[in-house]
């Protein structure tokens, strides 16, 4: 969610200092490790002439925009030499990516001017923030141009250094308004679902992952704890279960909503300040696909049931045969299939060449639906 608020503190006091006005390092050792993202963007501006000579590789330095690019990405990684109250960190990405400004037409400043923009994405699990090093990637991307390029253009000017995305950690998500697409792109690799000429484009449902299994195997106790534990990691997590049987309640009896429905209405809505939820009577079973095109807004969901709607899926088998329909879940298995998740009984029993889990290790089943988003 895009934060309009200058401001971004849950306090009116520095964290870096202390009661006494000491400079400090924050002690974040009790803090929740979680995935994070940042985003930041630069610029630097200059001669005409400049911009054409690093275009076409005449620079007596050799390759400008390479050597850039790799000067911010060792930037990021030592982050926490250069600024005194920065945590060293285990960057697990370091991306930055370097784009002529030109004079006119997309991309180009109101004022003309012409030289190279640069977004630096960096990403990482842990404990702590990693805006600093992705602001650290994109100055010292543009700091290397210069030094580069200095010998024939002293006048080169380095502007709008800035944050334009954060995600994870207590605070969630932050956006800079009126932040280009690119931040977006920079954020996931893929193509923003929105920019600045195409505002109404329809955003792309997110990726989903079934979590399959016949009854009484399991399912709804792991994927609240998968659902947990991707959370804590930062990720947006929605969630759709089938139930597989006709007229279930999805409201709790005795609450407005539910009196609705048994007074007879056939299609109730719930609004409050920061959710809304809806469901209706169909004639025949609403399909899954039109569910997961309203998930625009998570990284990932995860489905509990569908086992024939052919989606990524983890097989869940606590009990070796169901006892209703004297098949076990491992029947299920497919080529769609990431990962058995199951107890120790039945894994001595698998032969399958794929991933075995423990039922109740959520966090590496957890891996194994972060895999499947990063493949």
């Amino acid at each position: 969610m895009t934060q309009n608020n200058p401001r971004d503190a849950y306090r009116d006091e520095l964290t870096h200092v202390d009661e006494s006005g000491d400079v400090r390092m924050v002690d974040v050792g009790d803090k929740a490790v979680t995935r994070r993202i940042a985003v930041a963007e630069g610029s630097i501006l200059m001669h005409p002439e400049t911009q054409a000579m690093v275009l076409e590789d005449r620079a007596k330095k050799g390759d400008v925009l390479a050597c850039a690019r790799v000067a911010g990405i060792m930037a990021s990684k030592r982050t926490s030499d250069l600024i005194p109250m920065c945590h060293p960190l285990n960057i697990t990405k370091s991306k930055v990516e370097i784009e002529s400004i030109p004079a006119m037409g997309e991309g180009a400043r109101k004022d003309g001017r012409v030289g190279f923009h640069v977004l630096a994405t960096c990403g990482v699990t842990g404990v702590t923030g990693i805006e600093m090093e992705a602001l650290t990637a994109a100055s010292t991307a543009c700091l290397t141009i210069y030094d580069m390029c200095k010998a024939v253009d002293r006048g080169m000017e380095i502007v709008d250094v800035r944050l334009l995305l954060k995600e994870g950690g207590r605070s969630g998500v932050w956006e800079r308004e009126g932040a280009s697409a690119a931040a977006v792109e920079g954020k996931d690799g893929a193509d923003a679902a929105a920019s600045d000429s195409s505002e109404d484009a329809p955003a792309a449902p997110a990726p989903a992952v079934a979590f399959i299994g016949y009854q009484n195997s399991g399912k709804t106790t792991l994927v609240e704890k998968v659902i947990a534990e991707l959370t804590a990691r930062g990720l947006r997590v929605g969630s759709i279960k089938h139930h597989g049987h006709h007229r279930f309640d999805i409201d709790v009896p005795g609450k407005d909503s539910w009196r609705h429905a048994e007074a007879g209405s056939r299609h109730v809505g719930l609004i409050c300040a920061n959710r809304y939820a809806e469901y209706a009577d169909t004639d025949q079973e609403f399909p899954l696909d039109g569910l997961l095109a309203r998930y625009t807004d998570v990284d990932v969901v995860i489905v509990e049931g569908y086992k024939t709607a052919g989606l990524p899926n983890v097989v869940v088998a606590r009990s070796g045969v169901d006892r209703l329909r004297g098949s076990s879940s491992l029947d299920l298995v497919d080529d769609a299939t990431l990962a058995i998740a199951c107890n120790d009984t039945l894994a001595n029993h698998i032969h399958i060449n794929l991933p075995v889990a423990d039922i109740n290790d959520a966090a590496t089943v957890a891996n194994v639906v972060e895999g499947y988003l990063v493949r």
